[in-house]
This record gives C-alpha cells, sequence and structure tokens, in this order.
C-alpha cells in the first residue's frame, strides 16, 4: 500500500504540474523584443495567471489534505495492535484520500475553464491549443477521479481497491498520452507572443 500510495501521489502531483505548466512556454517574453504587450493581450495575461494561481492553490490544498491523512495513517498503523486495529487505519485513509479527492474534483470543476485569449495576436491560436489540451486533459482526470473516491467509498475489499487504484492509473496514463499528442500537435512556440499578428 505504502508503494502504491507514494506512487499514486506522485503521479497525481505530477498529472496537476503538467495540466498547468506548459502554458507558461507560450508567456515568455523574447529578449530581443523592445515592444510592449498590447493592453488586451496583457489583460487577458494577469487574468490567466490568476486561474493558474488557482488551480495551484487546489493542488496544494489537495496535497496538504493527502499528507494529513498518510500521517494519521502511520499514526494509526503504528499504535495498532491487531488485525482489525490496521485494516481500519487503511480504511480511515482510502476515506480521507476519497474525501480529498472529491474536494479537489469539486474545486476544479468549479475553477471552469481558462480565459481565452484575445483573437488578433501572435500566439492566440497556440495557446488556445494548448488551453483545449489541458481543459481535455483535465476533464478527464477529475472524471477519473472522482469514479475512483466512489469506488474507494463502496469498496468492501482489498481486490476491490487495488482495482479502483488501477483503474485510475490507466485512465490517468491514457489523459496523459492524448494531452502530450495534442500539445505535440501544435508545434513549436510563437517567437513572440502578444504581438498584433
Amino acid at each position: 500500500m505504502k508503494y502504491f500510495a507514494t506512487r499514486s501521489i506522485t503521479a497525481l502531483a505530477l498529472v496537476a504540474a503538467m495540466g498547468i505548466s506548459v502554458p507558461a512556454v507560450a508567456f515568455a517574453d523574447s529578449t530581443t523584443t523592445t515592444t510592449v504587450a498590447p493592453s488586451a493581450w496583457t489583460t487577458w495575461h494577469k487574468t490567466w495567471v490568476s486561474y493558474v494561481d488557482g488551480l495551484k492553490a487546489i493542488r496544494a490544498s489537495y496535497r496538504a489534505s493527502v499528507e494529513s491523512a498518510r500521517s494519521a495513517y502511520f499514526t494509526a498503523k503504528a499504535t495498532a495492535t491487531t488485525k482489525a486495529e490496521r485494516q481500519a487505519a487503511q480504511v480511515a485513509l482510502e476515506a480521507a484520500i476519497a474525501a480529498a479527492l472529491n474536494a479537489r474534483v469539486t474545486a476544479i470543476t468549479a475553477a471552469g475553464d481558462p480565459p481565452a485569449p484575445p483573437t488578433g495576436y501572435n500566439g492566440t491560436a497556440y495557446v488556445t491549443g494548448i488551453q483545449v489540451a489541458n481543459v481535455a486533459f483535465r476533464a478527464s482526470t477529475t472524471a477519473a477521479q472522482s469514479a475512483y473516491a466512489q469506488a474507494l467509498a463502496s469498496a468492501t475489499t482489498s481486490a476491490q481497491r487495488l482495482t479502483a487504484r488501477l483503474t485510475l492509473q490507466i485512465a490517468v496514463d491514457s489523459a496523459m498520452v492524448a494531452r502530450s499528442t495534442a500539445l505535440l500537435a501544435l508545434g513549436a512556440p510563437p517567437a513572440h507572443p502578444g504581438h498584433t499578428a
């Protein structure tokens, strides 16, 4: 369990990081550019940064919940003297992880889609492509996490919990492949994003 939980948390952290980090490339300023970005692009960019900060806060809250659940699990397991107490600690961990996932899914759903970049600028199509890939990725992973949380809540055996974890991992892996394929199809980022096309 410890190995899988650590692996799952690492995978989910990677999922969250990948879901919000790639668009930053599209906004990097060129060191050779001396023109000021148009105000519509600048305004949109600030809105987008706020949106990303919100996703980062959701991720941080989720990770804190999972760490708290793991800490409680290890404490309960260390003091357990019977098999029933160890199983109760395991069930409590699974329930806490399910609750954390439900809270994360709810928060991501409430965040909605990222703000669309203004039209007519160099980089608009590229950023829109990244956003489409990320939105699809987040939709797939949040649906998988929601299904996982529900499966954990109704699981009564270790085999059912294992099946739920493996199903989650397969869904996340598939979403990562789809997202990577979509991002590769975009090609290289534009040289001077934010300038009028």
